[in-house]
């Protein structure tokens, strides 16, 4: 399952829509619905969300964490440009490890990279204690 399959099956079960009901809504078949919510299909397009907006009336705050949630299952993306070449080797080294990492990894690896985060946002990281 992925963040966006989570939300998008939390949301729907929620407002105790079926699949189906909810399918009919998009103008997509319920198997597409079963899909995303198990993370077998990438988030859909920016319009099928805007119609997911509609069909589940999600406030401010949910349309936020739908967003977050599509920006969290994407499979791919692009490098951006002017990266170091170390940046490369980290990128390549976590590749290689991603599905394998232990909670304490991830959350070791998200400290350090709030460690360039404005101050306001470090006093709501998680420390790590070794």
């Amino acid at each position: 399952m992925t963040p966006f399959g989570l939300f998008l099956e939390k949301t729907r079960r929620s407002r105790q829509l079926q699949q189906k009901q909810l399918a009919t809504d998009l103008g997509v078949q319920a198997c597409y619905i079963s899909s995303l919510e198990k993370g077998r299909k990438a988030p859909p397009s920016k319009q099928v969300l805007d119609k997911l907006i509609i069909a589940l009336d999600l406030d401010k705050d949910e349309q936020a964490s739908l967003w977050d949630s599509v920006e969290q299952s994407q499979k791919s993306f692009q490098l951006p440009d002017g990266m170091m070449l170390v940046e490369y080797r980290m990128i390549n080294e976590l590749r290689k490890q991603l599905g394998r990492l232990t909670e304490l990894q991830v959350a070791i690896i998200l400290n350090v990279l709030a460690l360039g985060t404005p101050t306001s946002k470090q006093s709501k990281i998680r420390r790590i204690d070794m």
